[in-house]
């Protein structure tokens, strides 16, 4: 049986680690909750996620759009799916702070576990 345990939450989306009730090795996977769609990431791909995000934050520089569009789609890559979400830059921001909110607090209990603290 596996449980799902809250780990950051915003107004884009949620996060869960996944715990296997049976088995107390490190969670290798991280559940994303966007919307209606529920995405299974690991730490390397939610970093290149974040790489994605960033670069759609930096806009297209080509001359015939000069940043005019509102929208823009970014794509998100795991082994199983390919998922493109269309996003407006306030979207984008949420998204950039429910990635780095992860993966802070992916680190924290990473500090928290290696010093044995509870």
């Amino acid at each position: 049986m596996y449980n799902l345990d809250l780990l950051y939450t915003n107004t884009v989306g949620s996060a869960f680690t996944i715990k296997n009730q049976f088995d107390e090795e490190v969670q290798s996977k991280i559940q994303f909750l966007i919307g209606d769609i529920a995405v299974l990431m690991d730490v390397p791909e939610i970093k290149s996620f974040l790489s994605v995000i960033r670069l759609a934050q930096k806009g297209c520089q080509c001359k015939d759009c000069n940043q005019k569009s509102a929208y823009k789609t970014i794509k998100c890559n795991t082994p199983q799916a390919e998922i493109n979400f269309k996003v407006s830059p306030k979207i984008l921001v949420g998204f950039e702070e429910l990635v780095m909110g992860v993966l802070f607090h992916l680190e924290y209990n990473d500090v928290l576990s290696f010093n044995e603290i509870n």
